[in-house]
């Protein structure tokens, strides 16, 4: 039997529950302008199709988002979730207040290198 991640598959059923919601509120009646009804389907849709590209094995691990990297040297495959199913369920669950936020464009910072001291030399002479 294969080792099931714990994290991975409940999180793909979430983003897909949540996409199911969706097209259920834009496929009904009272949902407002037709417009809009249109373009969300598509942007489900446009979704669903992103999503059919990063299929996990049964350990979790999607070989789009890490590809052929945990071959290399001798490393393991990884145990993280697939980026695009966490970044999918991370925006879908966003409040509405917060979205805006999720987009703002974040000041760009350096890494800080820090150099070592020089080893103080004192010669006795």
């Amino acid at each position: 039997m294969a080792w099931r991640d714990p994290i991975v598959n409940p999180l793909q059923a979430s983003v897909h529950r949540r996409l199911d919601d969706l097209t259920r509120t834009f496929t009904s009646k009272d949902s407002g302008v037709d417009f809009a009804q249109h373009n969300g389907r598509l942007l489900v849709e446009a979704l669903r199709t992103l999503l059919a590209d990063h299929q996990v094995d049964a350990t979790g691990h999607c070989a789009l988002c890490h590809g052929r990297r945990s071959r290399l040297f001798g490393r393991r495959k990884s145990h993280l979730p697939c980026r695009a199913y966490l970044s999918a369920q991370l925006t879908l669950d966003a409040a509405p207040d917060t979205a805006s936020d999720a987009t703002a464009v974040l000041p760009v910072t350096r890494p800080h290198h820090h150099r070592r001291a020089k080893a103080d030399l004192h010669f006795a002479s």
